[in-house]
């Protein structure tokens, strides 16, 4: 992942197109390492996630996880979304591609979404064997009704560009080749006044704050769960098998 700040801007860039951009274990840390850090620096007014090339990201790096047993991954990821729903500052998420899985999830928990036109949402937690993460089970009914999002979570359903700004879970659609330049101009935020993007952070999250950290801490548990199942561990060998196969 890179990681830059200039102008007030701080940006991470996911950079591992050859794996679609998939989020590995010592992303989420630094992510979590970094926006605590962030939280506290004044040079920080406004924080950017995006990725490289055609992918936002195709979510977690199952094959990372797995060969990391020792290590609990569920925590380390609730720690970063704690991060992402506690952080003071302004979040912004670009989405350049396909959102798969964690990663059209967590871009949920930033305060604005900017999407290109090729941009995608996809949350197959149910068909991997798994159980909804990154706080989907609360705001994703908030944002697109009970309806639309029961629609995503239950049936797959991949949401579209057009059908995000339609819904209002974008902010607004980029044209692709567009995208380089769009987030150029952001960095004209970074001189807003540090003190009152905080103030008003505080009160345009304060109300939801609470439930999201309720609701991540409760996800995780049944999370943990379900990554024992045999329905999971089936689902993500045969996956593995089938791209070791290509």
């Amino acid at each position: 992942m890179e990681v830059s700040l200039e102008k007030g801007i701080r940006k991470f860039v996911f950079n591992r197109p050859q794996k679609r951009n998939a989020i590995t274990l010592e992303t989420y840390e630094t992510l979590t390492q970094i926006l605590n850090k962030d939280a506290n620096n004044d040079n920080v007014i406004v924080t950017i996630i995006t990725a490289r090339e055609n992918f936002f990201s195709s979510g977690n790096d199952f094959k990372c996880s797995l060969m990391n047993p020792e290590v609990d991954h569920t925590d380390i990821v609730k720690n970063m979304l704690d991060t992402l729903i506690k952080y003071p500052k302004i979040l912004v998420a670009v989405v350049n591609g396909p959102a798969i899985g964690i990663a059209a999830t967590l871009i949920t928990l930033c305060d604005i979404i900017y999407c290109s036109d090729r941009a995608t949402f996809e949350i197959p937690f149910i068909r991997l064997g798994l159980s909804m993460e990154g706080c989907s089970s609360y705001i994703y009914s908030h944002v697109l009704g009970k309806s639309k999002a029961a629609e995503m979570l239950f049936f797959n359903h991949i949401l579209t560009a057009k059908e995000a700004y339609r819904l209002g879970f974008v902010a607004d659609i980029i044209p692709h080749e567009k995208l380089v330049e769009f987030i150029e101009s952001l960095y004209r935020f970074g001189s807003l006044p540090l003190k009152s993007v905080v103030r008003n952070k505080e009160l345009f999250t304060r109300w939801s704050r609470h439930a999201l950290l309720k609701c991540n801490e409760e996800e995780t548990e049944v999370l943990k769960e379900s990554l024992e199942s045999e329905e999971f561990l089936h689902t993500v060998t045969s996956m593995l098998q089938k791209k070791s196969k290509l």
